[in-house]
């Protein structure tokens, strides 16, 4: 399930200038997060289910009442507009009602503004419940990663640095000659 931020509120001013720059600004400011598995209970499942049916049934029904209204009404009345215009209303009610099927609208959930959050409005108890333990979950896992990461990449734990001085198994030196060779 792919969930979205909302689009800025400030965006729809830039409706009047055109729907492509209004589509492009909306597109880039949009945050994305892709919830691999989401819980949904029973009572959700129905409630998509009766919207995806519900769209699907009414399209059928402008369909079939366009046909059989073609059928019936008699060649040369002026019934043509009204009966048009009803079949657009019925097939944008039912491709609405189709639409608010989507699992992210079903989940009531957003992405926030800055992308680092999902947000469920009106979240189910139980949901909430699972939802902090999976996230008290990841978050330990995150810090056992960190702890490991380090060992995982052959790092060593961080020394306090000594100052080396002259040894005595090493030889001093010997400073540059005239011109900057070292002398043999």
């Amino acid at each position: 399930m792919l969930l979205k931020s909302r689009t800025p509120s400030w965006t729809y001013l830039l409706i009047p200038f055109g729907l492509l720059p209004f589509a492009i600004v909306a597109t880039v400011l949009e945050k994305r997060v892709k919830a691999a598995a989401w819980p949904f209970c029973p009572r959700c499942l129905k409630l998509r289910t009766g919207r995806l049916l519900g769209g699907i049934g009414v399209v059928v029904f402008a369909i079939l009442a366009v046909l059989v209204l073609a059928a019936a009404v008699p060649h040369g009345t002026s019934y043509a507009g009204p009966i048009v215009l009803a079949f657009v209303a019925l097939l944008f009610v039912g491709l609405l009602l189709a639409a608010n099927a989507g699992w992210p609208l079903i989940a009531s959930a957003h992405v926030s503004r800055d992308g680092s959050a999902v947000e469920v409005r009106n979240a189910h108890p139980r949901f909430a419940e699972h939802a902090a333990a999976l996230q008290a979950w990841a978050a330990q896992q995150q810090w056992a990663a960190q702890q490991q990461w380090p060992a995982q990449q052959g790092y060593r734990q961080p020394q306090q640095w000594q100052p080396h001085y002259a040894h005595p198994q090493y030889p001093e030196q010997q400073s540059p000659g005239p011109g900057g060779t070292m002398p043999s």
